[in-house]
């Protein structure tokens, strides 16, 4: 007898009532209860399988399912035998899934019997699982480490149980193997909650452990949310809850936090560690933004309740990818800072879904004993992240073009020559405030340290990392490219607290040809401010000036890639003391520093090790200039990369007691630069005219017609050539002023003054994000230009049109940060626009993204462009347009200014399940008329009422089940996410 289908339908939905009324079971508002929901979805399935005829992807793929041909491992005890298993399972599940094995040239499905097999083999490997967890603590010491591997082995498994479901895999075949998964998961949340003589695992840890073992046991909420049990340690519910509020609590909100809810603020455990959390975390990422997409959960933990985000597609999260993105080398391998690998890349990024943030790699001047390709960094020892890899189907993009990145709050100062894999990349670290704080074990004696790579490789070293148990050998001052006092320098940080040296970044700025900044630092009762300016992105000046109040012995340290006698496979280091030079040569790229110190120093040289691979050393020569018995002193240094030997650059020392100088000829420029203890006028004679200037630093470029081109003074006011002024400032300051022909001038300064350069004609365009006002004076040809803070200025002497006509520009907040807009009418020559950015914390405007013209910057009808800031503060921002013609020319739009976040609207009912009544308190920004609504559970309306800061409901007369609650505005609109509630009679 057939059912009427009223029925029929009444019947299945009664069933999903049921199964979501289950104790302990997980059912956020929006979940879509489909399998797969980790790796991919079903709708991403076709995609995946069609991306596997790309070469890079199919062989990947290959390799994968070569691995599960073999017989599944039998250590099922080990820590590496567990992984293996779990590995094992995950892949086969995925290569199931994906129903494709090689044929010939190509990929084809599966035969059924084989498919068949492998589901079998993944059952039996589910149903056999070692679920043990090992403790937190206990008399012998702390075990917790361990669960570094449980996490990523938990994690494989659920994975390979979801594919097995979305692979067609029925419920029914897997209800041992769901069973072990979850006492599994189980056993890990009822270790991780225990407590030992009253401390807690999640009180007490507040690092890449907490969020391993919270991301396993999200993982496991979303993959088994309709399990239940009337045991705490077995409900998906409270995997949910810890999971969600220990990955808010460590990274955004604790004291001991590894980043910044609001800033760009990086991990504090550097790099590698990042990374290390990230492989659990980007898993239970992305499946929760596949099962809740958009959705937001109230977590509660030692009595704090938070509402937190979707990850997902929370900006925080962004905000930290854009940190691993932008400090990310040119070769596509993230910086060896703190305790972190030379050889680590993070191409795992196309997790997230975004190309911006996957690496492309360029590894070939990688040791074949490194990991040197994009299946090797897939496969690093810890966890075989390709199947993860694959069904996120990257778009790698190149790394970040802007020449200067300025990121204080994570302490990275990033010089950059350009966009491709050949750029030169010079990396000044300093970091202060939580980002040291918090790196603990994992922070190095690093402060002021830097790294240089060009033309794809690594040429001024960190040293790396080898092991935890070995991370002294290569985390001292010693093996830093940083100055010595007395022979050393920070102390290496410990379990209990980070490096002595709090650095700071207090400055940056970039102009056409010109990109500046500093780091500023003290240890060993010493100050030491480094200054770096990248010129022509060509080569780079570092100056360095250490002082103290009594007599020191300061030794400049250079760590570069190659070692003297050394071969092919070391790299060669050659000195050329005389010269007051040194050059290191590796895989055919040269280094060349040349360095000038006032008064006498002593160069040496010394031998040093830095990682090769893991646990694994090798040789390199370090440079060692040393300036004796002083209290103060200075080193200027050139840093001058190239693809051929010897230099096309030559640089020449032009020291005094009081100055330490040199002077370059470089590509049709002479160059010269000197710096000294006081601001006080000096004079350099090098050149055809003598230079005189007051600043700390002071650098000018004459080009091959005699024409001063670029001027920069540091904390001055003057700077003179021969008996022309060529720069003065009103207070003393750090300016930077460049000719860059046809009549357009551009500079930057520090600080509120007035900037007096000359100008041979009246300007027909002044131009400054801090402008007050400008004079000409037509008799001594002088532009006075007016900045009430400070600012980048373009100048233009002859009137031109402006080869773009924008017609609209504004901005709007979301979810997903800031989304610009702006319209032009016409367009002639336009190269394409940077997005400025300016906040009352950080006044000047800085460059935050480049968006290309369209089609070819030639149109007379509209173009349409959009930007996203995904890392807007909360705080008032306003934004411009530097629109850029292609011959160089940038005219600025009006200012668009965006007031400060407000807290979104949520609701938060109370109490869960609700049985007379329900209190509903909403939280956030509560516009009026704004009703309260209930829905059954099938989103049919129920009722409404208006919408108060606290509503109470009555659920007395409702029948027992599932319903949800939303916010309307007043045209009827979604105001807040639905939120579920559970009556029960």
């Amino acid at each position: 007898m057939k059912l009427p289908v009223f029925l029929l339908a009444l019947a299945c939905s009664l069933a999903t009532l049921s199964a979501r009324a289950q104790p302990g079971a997980w059912w956020p508002a929006v979940a879509h209860p489909t399998h797969p929901r980790t790796l991919l979805t079903p709708d991403q399935l076709p995609q995946v399988r069609a991306s596997l005829r790309a070469p890079t992807a199919g062989g990947l793929y290959r390799g994968l399912w070569a691995g599960t041909q073999a017989a599944p491992p039998t250590d099922n005890t080990s820590a590496s035998g567990r992984r293996a298993r779990a590995t094992f399972a995950k892949n086969a599940a995925f290569v199931v899934l994906l129903d494709r094995q090689p044929a010939a040239d190509s990929l084809g499905p599966l035969p059924a019997t084989t498919r068949a097999a492998q589901m079998q083999q993944v059952t039996q490997l589910l149903e056999t699982l070692n679920p043990a967890v090992e403790p937190f603590a206990s008399f012998s010491g702390t075990t917790y480490t361990e669960w570094q591997w449980r996490s990523k082995e938990l994690i494989d498994y659920l994975i390979a149980y979801d594919l097995l479901r979305g692979a067609g895999m029925p419920d029914t075949a897997l209800t041992m193997a769901r069973q072990q998964v979850q006492t599994f998961a189980g056993n890990l949340y009822r270790e991780s909650n225990k407590p030992f003589m009253g401390l807690y695992f999640y009180r007490q840890i507040k690092n890449n452990h907490t969020l391993m073992t919270a991301a396993a046991l999200g993982m496991a909420a979303v993959v088994l949310n309709e399990a239940s049990s009337s045991d705490s340690n077995l409900q998906p519910t409270n995997w949910a809850n810890t999971a969600l509020f220990h990955l808010d609590n460590v990274l955004w909100m604790d004291a001991q936090r590894q980043s910044d809810p609001v800033a760009v603020a990086g991990y504090a455990e550097g790099p590698y560690y990042f990374k290390y959390a990230f492989l659990n975390c980007l898993p239970f990422i992305r499946a929760l933004g596949h099962f809740a997409p958009g959705a937001s959960f109230s977590c509660t933990y030692n009595g704090t309740t938070r509402t937190i985000p979707n990850p997902y597609s929370d900006p925080r999260y962004a905000r930290l990818y854009q940190w691993a993105a932008a400090i990310t080398m040119p070769d596509g391998r993230l910086p060896a800072l703190e305790d972190s690998y030379v050889d680590m890349a993070m191409p795992e990024l196309a997790l997230t879904g975004q190309a911006r943030f996957t690496p492309t790699l360029a590894l070939s001047k990688l040791s074949t004993s490194q990991l040197n390709t994009l299946q090797a960094q897939l496969r690093d020892a810890t966890v075989d992240m390709r199947a993860a890899y694959l069904a996120a189907l990257p778009v790698p993009t190149a790394a970040g073009g802007a020449s200067l990145t300025h990121l204080p709050q994570s302490g990275n100062l990033i010089f950059r020559s350009g966009a491709d894999s050949l750029a030169m990349y010079f990396h000044l670290y300093g970091k202060s405030g939580p980002a040291q704080d918090n790196s603990g074990g994992h922070s190095q004696a690093d402060a002021s340290s830097f790294i240089l790579q060009a033309q794809g490789q690594l040429l001024a070293l960190d040293a790396g990392y080898l092991s935890y148990a070995r991370r002294s050998d290569v985390g001292q001052a010693t093996n830093h490219n940083l100055v010595l006092v007395d022979g050393a320098g920070p102390t290496i940080g410990t379990s209990g607290a980070a490096n002595d040296a709090a650095a700071t970044l207090p400055l940056a700025f970039a102009t056409p040809g010109l990109a500046f900044g500093e780091v500023r630092t003290a240890y060993r009762n010493a100050t030491i401010t480094r200054k770096a300016l990248l010129v022509r992105n060509r080569y780079v000046l570092l100056a360095d000036f250490a002082a103290s109040s009594t007599p020191r012995t300061y030794t400049w340290q250079l760590h570069g890639y190659g070692l003297e006698g050394g071969n092919a496979a070391t790299g060669v280091f050659q000195e050329n003391f005389g010269q007051q030079q040194a050059t290191w040569n590796k895989n055919g790229v040269q280094l060349l520093a040349h360095v000038a110190t006032p008064g006498p120093a002593t160069f040496g040289k010394a031998t040093s090790v830095h990682e090769l691979t893991y646990n694994t050393t090798e040789n390199h020569t370090v440079l060692l200039v040393e300036s004796p018995a002083v209290a103060r002193t200075q080193f200027l240094t050139a840093l001058y990369p190239s693809a051929a030997a010897p230099a096309a650059t030559s640089f020449v020392t032009r020291s005094t007691t009081a100055t330490a100088a040199l002077s370059a000829s470089s590509s049709g420029y002479q160059d010269a630069a000197f710096t000294q203890a006081d601001t006080v006028q000096s004079t350099l004679t090098t050149l055809p005219k003598p230079l005189t200037a007051d600043g700390l630093l002071t650098f000018l470029a004459i080009d091959s017609a005699g024409q001063a081109t670029q001027t920069l003074l540091d904390q001055g006011t003057l700077l003179r050539y021969g008996p022309d002024t060529l720069l003065h400032t009103t207070r003393r300051a750090t300016a930077s002023w460049q000719v860059l022909g046809d009549g357009r001038y551009a500079g930057y300064v520090s600080r509120a003054t007035t900037l007096v350069v000359p100008m041979a004609q009246m300007p027909a365009q002044v131009q400054g994000s801090a402008l007050d006002g400008y004079t000409y004076n037509a008799r001594t040809h002088q532009l006075s230009i007016r900045l009430r803070d400070a600012s980048d200025v373009s100048v233009q002497t002859t009137a031109r049109p402006l080869p773009v006509t924008l017609v609209q520009f504004g901005g709007r907040r979301g979810p997903a940060g800031v989304a610009l807009r702006w319209q032009t009418a016409a367009e002639v020559n336009n190269q394409g626009f940077a997005v400025q950015r300016s906040t009352a914390a950080s006044p000047g405007f800085t460059t935050i993204g480049q968006v290309p013209a369209n089609g070819n910057g030639n149109g007379n009808g509209p173009a349409s462009y959009i930007f996203t800031d995904t890392s807007a503060p909360a705080e008032t921002v306003y934004y411009r347009l530097q629109q850029q013609d292609t011959d160089g020319t940038v005219a600025y739009s009006g200012v668009v200014a965006l007031g400060p976040v407000t807290a979104p609207l949520m609701l938060q009912p109370a109490p869960v399940p609700a049985d007379a009544e329900v209190r509903v308190v909403a939280t956030g920004l509560l516009p009026a008329a704004t009703v309260l609504e209930l829905l059954d559970a099938r989103g049919r309306p129920l009722r409404q009422l208006p919408l108060l800061a606290l509503s109470t409901l009555t659920t007395a007369a409702l029948p027992a089940g599932i319903y949800y609650l939303r916010a309307l505005d007043k045209q009827g609109r979604p105001a807040a996410p639905a939120v579920r509630i559970v009556v029960t009679h």
